[in-house]
């Protein structure tokens, strides 16, 4: 008996009306929780065929409660006895049972209860239906259970249904359960360029990065007596929770009157990323007579939002690979359980964010393109005021403040074809799309310094998909300076060249005003010259 709860346990609750002609004849109008195409008469064989419409995946064992004749011409089953699958004996009465099921006032889920109730403890049903397989049956009275053994990802088990006389096909109005991941991208030099959940994003490391989980609640909601979900957000090395994670019931307004609960996420050990954390969080049972008040009066459609941040740390991958965060929701599956125990339960499918990060590096080279050292850099990013009413420009390596986890610099050996030197490379990793501007700080000796080089990072990834990929990556800075991208690696590279030597004057500075006058002199000189001359042949 145990064995067949736990599959009654599966499916959903039966929607059926049942009125009674007499004590000799039971009437059963069309249950509310299905499609019933019927035939008013039987076929050839005196017998009915109950099958499962097309596209739908799930079998169905068939019980048999009552047996009877057909009344012709009306939906009533004459002389009504105890199926196959039904306890019967003399205490335990047919009319007894159509009284008790037709009782006004009751709920669907407690005509489904009175209903399994009076199966036997072996009961094992007349057959089962699938969409390869239908079942002849003689009229009767049937409980059509869902035992489907595996559920595909978002779906549910069907309500128990309480067939009648007629052909039917069942076509169930079962709940999709449906999540969501998003996360928002938002470029610091530019406070317009802001997309809101979307899957995909870039940052600097040391960036707090927002996330927003929902989970909706499926159209059958109200037929469960309790609802159990579990979170399961599985996030990579590069990403470490802030712990500020509220969740909001029905709603995700922080403005309004729904400001959500904090709560805590509990981290699990095991992780689809290497040293990755898996972090859940669960509710019992949303139904449960103590629970918070945001949690009442939930209904088919609400959305359940968890809302949180997590840090792009030092571990970040840069370039294409990501940061990726995998996220779903196991739920209940069976609204015919009772409340408490374990549920049974199905899974949302998978949905996974990245956030990018990238790396510029710049190799210092001479006049003749062979590695320099020597030199020194600071990149600084453009930084708009929280006010927007300006900018400013801030070291990377400070832009989260002292000591914080930053974009970092390093140097390393360039190799050319024209030579080998240590330190002429320098790298700046953990960078956001968005502005920057390069300053020589140390100037190689007998090597002019070179002007402040500002250039634009910009990238391109999929904003919408399951699957989110880089797909661009470009350095803008004018036609004197080239960045070549490398987009596997998430790299933007450029030579910065030193020259010796005086450099030529600026166009419309002091340099001009000296080379006009040195010409005048010149071209006075060669007048006087050519007098003389003159003079002299003379």
């Amino acid at each position: 008996m145990k064995r067949f709860k736990k599959a009654l346990a599966i499916a959903m609750t039966a929607a059926m009306v049942m009125t009674m002609g007499s004590t000799a004849f039971a009437e059963v109008p069309t249950p509310t929780s299905q499609t019933i195409d019927g035939n008013s008469a039987a076929n050839d064989q005196g017998k009915y065929t109950i099958s499962v419409a097309d596209g739908d995946t799930h079998s169905y064992t068939v019980y048999q409660i009552l047996t009877g004749t057909l009344v012709a011409g009306e939906s009533k089953l004459g002389n009504p006895q105890w199926g196959f699958d039904a306890k019967g004996g003399e205490d335990n009465k047919v009319e007894d049972f159509i009284t008790n099921i037709t009782a006004t006032g009751l709920t669907n889920v407690q005509i489904d209860d009175l209903v399994k109730a009076e199966l036997k403890d072996d009961a094992s049903g007349v057959g089962t239906v699938t969409k390869e397989v239908s079942l002849d049956v003689v009229p009767g009275y049937y409980l059509l259970v869902d035992t489907t053994d595996s559920l595909s990802d978002g779906d549910a088990k069907s309500l128990n249904i309480v067939a009648v006389f007629n052909d039917i096909t069942i076509t169930p109005k079962k709940g999709t359960v449906e999540s969501e991941k998003h996360v928002d991208d938002q470029n610091d030099s530019n406070a317009s360029d802001h997309s809101e959940l979307k899957d995909s994003a870039d940052y600097d490391i040391g960036d707090s990065v927002p996330y927003t989980l929902t989970m909706t609640l499926p159209d059958d909601y109200a037929n469960y007596k309790q609802y159990y979900i579990n979170f399961i957000d599985d996030m990579s090395e590069g990403l470490t929770y802030n712990n500020d994670a509220k969740i909001y019931y029905g709603a995700a307004d922080e403005t309004g009157t729904n400001i959500g609960t904090d709560f805590a996420i509990d981290p699990a050990k095991t992780s689809s990323y290497q040293n990755g954390n898996v972090y859940t969080y669960t509710v019992q049972n949303l139904k449960a007579d103590d629970a918070t008040d945001p949690q009442k009066g939930l209904k088919a459609g609400d959305v359940i939002t968890i809302k949180y941040t997590a840090t792009l740390n030092g571990n970040a991958i840069v370039g294409k690979a990501g940061n990726p965060n995998n996220y779903y929701v196991n739920y209940s599956s069976n609204p015919n359980e009772e409340a408490g125990g374990t549920p049974e339960t199905g899974k949302t499918p998978e949905d996974v964010n990245i956030v990018f990060t990238y790396k510029t590096v710049f190799n210092k080279v001479d006049g003749e393109e062979k590695p320099l050292t020597g030199a020194d850099f600071t990149l600084f990013k453009k930084v708009i005021d929280d006010s927007d009413a300006g900018f400013s420009w801030v070291d990377v390596t400070k832009l989260n403040g002292e000591g914080a986890t930053n974009p970092s610099k390093s140097k390393d050996t360039l190799t050319t074809e024209k030579g080998t030197a240590a330190d002429a490379k320098f790298v700046f990793t953990g960078l956001d799309a968005g502005d920057y501007k390069l300053s020589e700080t140390t100037t190689p000796g007998g090597y002019n310094t070179i002007a402040d080089i500002e250039f634009t990072i910009t990238a391109t990834h999929d904003l919408v998909s399951n699957s989110p990929e880089l797909t661009a990556l470009t350095g803008t800075a004018g036609n004197e300076f080239t960045m070549t991208p490398n987009v596997e690696e998430g790299s933007l590279t450029a030579d910065i060249k030193n020259q010796q030597g005086a450099e030529l004057p600026s166009t419309g500075g002091m340099g001009t005003t000296l080379f006009y006058i040195i010409g005048g002199a010149l071209v006075a000189v060669a007048g006087a010259l050519l007098v003389f001359k003159k003079r002299g042949e003379n």
